[in-house]
């Protein structure tokens, strides 16, 4: 069947602005489709037939209207059908059926087609002026004029399975950027042939790049169903939202008040999607189970407008071992046997899988490998063996500057040894430092706006000096992490990876003058719980259950307590394996587009296996030793888009146009794509009143809870207790139940015409953020105070200003309320608080830091809602001023 190529759609200078809420309209034998820009200044249309509900008939002018345009259309539109089909009952003829924030596609079971539209998105995360959102929940819209699914057993059941899925779970998207593309090859100038010119050398040519960037269709969960009726080549590219899913998180790393965001973004690979034990392996494709890609992107939030952006991009990559092998689950054991299914003597099918990566990332391609190599019992070493045979075969080919590299790291016998020297944590930094010298890392900045100092450190990393017009840096290569599962190993062994990148990132960034920073900082704190947030939701996609075996775990500092999380957590993915995984994999097929019912002539859950869903064994191949593609080939060690854009031709080329040979990726920013000013009013939207309250960064997690006025890259005295104090609390909403405002990261849209504003409230929704939590006291209705003494008002200064002082130096802390007894001989007895011991540094900080803080009395009505001040000044201070001085 012949395929569509997707269109691109990243948004440059002189491109059509962006469809960020659509309003859908309906007559008896049409749907209107009504777009606009979030400035609402630009409107599109598109109409869509539904006298067929089993075909789709699109009809797009791609053509841009104003307001009053737009207006003007459905008002014709509405006279129209008044005159020809005239409602019944007095009922208008175009009635405004929904609002949406776009069109994700069509899907359709054994009836009619149904439109997906998305009902309420919830912002996650900002890179620059590019906003990131979260899918909360979706519509299904009939296509048909009459709801034929009310009385259809086997329609309803498909819905339940395609809903099934969750989509306020881990679906992603952005208007604005090309989010199944990295940020390299979101930004790179890629050349095209000028229309006038048949010479490819012509510099017109060169020096011209597109104006959208393709969807990158491995991470695009979405594509079967925009490719439903055509829709792809009919529409606009601008109706066209790429669906990711996978994982998107963002922190603040507060310095001294400046911003500087960390962002990770997870794509899970659509190809060979599935469920733990039943999707290991590879496909006849070459796409592996449980193939990530993960973005570690560190920027300055000072800019805003990519002229100006300063941005660090570190990719890796995680996926099954590339072999044809599989686990037995039909026997209830806890470890079923690996068994090698099918042997492939001349790799052909891993070596596509290695030929796509080379293509994708460039050279070197490192493999990590945390698969045991020895074993009493054959067990996990039957992958290592494949996996060693593989590389071998394949390396005899490539040239020797750009073979696949491989590491075989035994990390589950290594973290068992109980000797120091055994660190795991420091074995893998090791190979972390290692594997960030040959890849490097994407950098759109001048390096010459840097010292010395930390140019000398860049150039140890790559980065070389070509003079004052040497600018950026590409990352070529990737770092390729698997074990059995790619789930609880294979996430310690990526926040490695990702902290020493994220070091390099902000010594790049100009942050730091080294790129060394201490584990026990605040920073790297935020580092390891957006990587175990990450590993979470990558082990709940794919084994059904969080992580067994944690980061801390690893460290050999973990309680006890900690075992008992890693039992229910074992118990719940083999639970989940064993009875839900079908289902679940069901539900995937079909949303994916594996199992079309209109084409199969049978029912989903007939099905006593999908392998053939999934598998296409062809007999063709290409060459046993040249399984490479020319074009990947002759980039290396770059891409394909990296080596266009490096391509710049001189008077010392001789004219041919042949690109330069370079071994290393260094980039002109002069020639990179920028982003149009109308952004910044997508944005920010300055001809609309707003608020603070609506802006996602104000509510983003920061380090500025941890560090307070402190550096974030420093182990002071309140962060080494302050693991113990803090309590991640489930968040709450600041608006009371009744209150209609709703959240600025959580959006529905309410407008009920196209000529009214945009009335969208937002607030802080439940579940969003994480808000600090303070010890809250018992119901009030049941302690009878009276109204404090002055004695009481100074004793409860002093806890104001101790909590004023730890909660700057320590971030959110919450301790259990007292009971009502202790309550009031606490209150009749002040208890006694004896000075702790300490060091002379943490009593001078401790003195100088509440000689800073004044603190008025406080108000009855305050005073009514604190308990038990001298427990928690007693707790606190021990656990803080104890600290010796480091």
């Amino acid at each position: 069947m012949a395929t569509t190529r997707l269109k691109p759609r990243l948004q440059l200078p002189g491109a059509p602005v962006t469809i960020q809420r659509v309003a859908v309209y309906e007559t008896r034998s049409a749907f209107y489709l009504v777009g606009n820009n979030n400035e609402n200044t630009s409107f599109r249309y598109i109409r869509i037939d539904r006298t067929d509900p089993n075909e789709i008939s699109i009809a797009d002018d791609r053509r841009q209207y104003s307001k009053s345009d737009m207006q003007s259309i459905l008002n014709t539109i509405e006279e129209t059908y008044s005159k020809t089909k005239p409602a019944k009952g007095g009922s208008p003829v175009l009635k405004k059926l929904l609002m949406s924030f776009g069109l994700l596609g069509f899907i359709r079971f054994t009836q009619g087609y149904y439109l997906v539209f998305i009902t309420r998105r919830r912002k996650v995360a900002q890179i620059g002026a590019h906003i990131i959102y979260k899918v909360e929940d979706i519509s299904l819209t009939e296509l048909a004029t009459t709801k034929t699914n009310t009385n259809n057993a086997e329609e309803n059941r498909y819905i339940k399975y395609f809903n099934s899925l969750d989509f306020s779970s881990n679906f992603y998207f952005c208007y604005t950027l090309e989010l199944t593309r990295t940020m390299q090859q979101n930004l790179v100038p890629v050349p095209v042939d000028c229309s006038t010119c048949s010479d490819s050398s012509c510099r017109e040519c060169i020096t011209r790049t597109r104006s959208f960037v393709d969807p990158n269709e491995k991470f695009m969960w979405n594509s079967h169903m925009l490719r439903a009726g055509n829709f792809i080549a009919k529409a606009a590219p601008e109706w066209i939202i790429p669906l990711v899913y996978g994982f998107v998180s963002q922190a603040n790393i507060s310095v001294f008040g400046k911003s500087i965001y960390l962002t990770l973004i997870a794509r899970r690979s659509s190809k060979y999607a599935g469920t733990r034990f039943l999707k290991r392996g590879m496909n006849d494709d070459g796409d592996v189970a449980n193939e990530v890609e993960t973005e570690q992107v560190v920027h300055d939030a000072s800019y805003n407008n990519h002229r100006y952006l300063k941005l660090t991009a570190y990719v890796q990559l995680r996926g099954s071992v590339p072999a044809f092998w599989h686990q037995d689950t039909s026997t209830m054991v806890p470890k079923p046997l690996i068994t090698i299914s099918r042997v492939d003597p001349y790799f052909s099918v891993a070596a596509k899988h290695f030929d796509y990566l080379l293509g994708q990332y460039g050279a070197p391609i490192y493999i990590l490998n945390l698969v045991k190599n020895k074993e009493k019992r054959n067990h996990e070493v039957l992958l290592t063996n494949e996996l060693v045979k593989t590389i071998l075969y394949l390396n005899q080919f490539l040239p020797d500057a750009h073979q696949i590299q491989y590491c075989g790291f035994d990390m589950s016998k290594y973290s068992k040894t109980k000797t120091k020297r055994h660190n795991v944590m420091e074995k893998l930094e090791e190979i972390a430092r290692k594997t960030f010298e040959l890849t490097g890392f994407f950098h759109n900045t001048s390096v010459e706006t840097y010292p010395d100092t930390i140019r000398e450190e860049l150039t140890r990393v790559g980065y070389d000096t070509y003079g004052k017009t040497v600018q950026g840096r590409y990352q070529t290569g990737a770092v390729r992490t698997n074990c059995v599962d790619c789930l609880d190993r294979t996430n310690t062994a990526q926040f490695v990876l990702g902290k020493v990148a994220l070091e390099y990132q902000l010594m790049a960034l100009g942050v730091i003058s080294s790129p060394d920073v201490a584990d026990n900082t605040p920073c790297i704190h935020s580092l390891e719980e957006i990587y175990e947030d990450h590993g979470d939701t990558m082990a709940l996609q794919y084994g059904g259950s969080q992580l067994v075996h944690r980061i801390r775990g690893y460290r050999k500092d973990n309680q006890w307590t900690s075992h008992s999380g890693d039992i229910l957590s074992t118990v719940s993915r083999y639970y989940r394996n064993a009875f839900t995984d079908h289902e679940k994999q069901s539900a995937i097929n079909l949303f994916l587009g594996k199992f079309e019912v209109c084409m199969m002539g049978m029912s989903l859950w007939d099905l006593t296996s999908d392998y053939y869903l999934h598998h296409n064994p062809t007999l063709s191949h290409k060459s046993y030793t040249r399984w490479w593609r020319d074009e990947v080939a002759a980039a290396l060690p770059l891409t394909a888009s990296v080596a266009a854009a490096c391509h710049r031709p001189s008077a010392g080329d001789g004219g041919d146009g042949k690109r330069e040979e370079r071994t290393t990726a260094v980039m002109d920013m002069s020639r990179i794509k920028t982003i149009d000013d109308h952004f910044f009013n997508e944005l920010y939207r300055p001809t609309m009143l707003t608020s603070f309250e609506e802006h996602y960064c104000l509510f983003m997690p920061s380090t500025k809870k941890e560090a307070g006025v402190l550096s974030p890259f420093q182990q002071n005295i309140a962060k080494v207790v302050s693991r113990s104090l803090s309590v991640r609390t489930r968040p709450v909403s600041v608006y009371s139940p009744n209150n209609k405002q709703q959240s600025p990261d959580s959006e529905t849209d309410t407008e009920d015409d196209i000529s009214e504003e945009d009335d969208t409230s937002e607030g802080l929704s439940e579940g969003s953020v994480e808000l600090e939590s303070v010890s809250s006291p018992a119901p009030l209705s049941t302690v009878q105070l009276k109204p404090p003494s002055s004695r009481d008002r100074e004793k409860y200064g002093v806890y104001a200003r101790d909590c004023v002082y730890l909660r700057s130096s320590t971030g959110t802390f919450s301790l259990p309320p007292p009971s009502t007894t202790d309550f009031h001989r606490l209150r009749t007895r002040p208890a006694t608080v004896s000075t702790p011991r300490t060091s002379a540094f943490a009593k001078y900080l401790y003195g100088k830091t509440l000689d800073d803080i004044h603190v008025t009395d406080p108000s009855t009505e305050v005073y009514l809602k604190y308990v038990n001040f001298n427990t928690d000044s007693l707790l606190l201070r021990r656990n803080v001023l104890e600290v010796e001085e480091r």
